[in-house]
């Protein structure tokens, strides 16, 4: 049996289900009187044309995830895509890092894979999903742009790092600045030089760490990570800031200056 079947059989609930055999519809809901404020913080799901999640996707600054293969990543994707192999045992897992308060753009090869996906992110917490109709061909179709070069989806090199391993650190350094994050995380891709200029320019006076959260899984966990990038800041041993996403160099940078 195919990883995607078993995922789809983990999720075993109707809307998984039909998903896998054809595109999520949007099924609009009319709130009763009582219910408004429930119905307004109800799941959003829709399938899109391809001008349409373009727009979209730009206008909200969302995240854009492939869910195809990495052979099929390797010959061509849209930009800035962030990858996840629906087919990788650790797919559930490794979505629940993303953050839930940004709009999901998911996209496979013809969009039957990632209707699956979009109504698993659904399930997983994710409030505002939308599925690329006809996935990446309905894309090239509509003669918009693809991305050829290679992604840099494997692990990055970065060492696993454990709670005992922090602690220590934590130990001998005032001020540790930590960047949990993953390799396949696009926002996490585009923060590694911002760290690296970071770590030159404040060696001696605090320590940088980038922690990948897929190889220190312990850590992770009793850091409550979510939401990758997250950034947090350690004082004399102990949290004393926490921000997850995409951040400036001169935010982090403010708060490593605090006294």
């Amino acid at each position: 049996m195919s990883r995607f079947f078993q995922i789809c059989s983990v999720f075993a609930v109707s809307a998984v289900t039909s998903a896998c055999t054809k595109p999520v519809e949007n099924t609009p809901q009319v709130p009763s009187p009582q219910a408004t404020n429930t119905a307004a913080a109800a799941p959003k799901l829709a399938t899109v044309d391809a001008q349409t999640f373009q727009k979209l996707a730009a206008e909200k600054a969302g995240i854009v995830l492939d869910v195809r293969t990495p052979g099929e990543v390797a010959r061509g994707h849209l930009p800035d895509a962030t990858v996840i192999n629906i087919n990788d045992e650790r797919f559930a897992q490794k979505i629940a890092l993303m953050p839930k308060d940004k709009a999901i753009f998911v996209y496979c090869a013809s969009g039957h894979r990632s209707a699956a996906a979009a109504s698993v992110l659904v399930q997983t917490g994710f409030t505002e999903v939308y599925n690329l109709d006809g996935g990446i061909g309905a894309w090239a179709s509509a003669g918009l742009p693809i991305d050829r070069s290679a992604t840099p989806i494997a692990a990055n090199g970065v060492n696993a790092m454990t709670p005992d391993a922090l602690d220590a650190v934590l130990k001998t350094e005032k001020r540790v600045l930590v960047d949990y994050h993953t390799p396949w995380c696009t926002p996490c891709r585009k923060m590694a030089p911002v760290m690296d200029a970071l770590a030159q320019a404040w060696t001696g006076k605090a320590k940088l760490l980038q922690v990948d959260v897929e190889q220190s899984e312990a850590l992770a966990q009793r850091e409550k990570i979510q939401g990758v990038p997250v950034f947090v800041l350690y004082v004399d041993g102990k949290e004393r800031w926490r921000k997850s996403g995409e951040l400036a160099k001169d935010v982090l940078e403010t708060e490593l200056a605090r006294p």
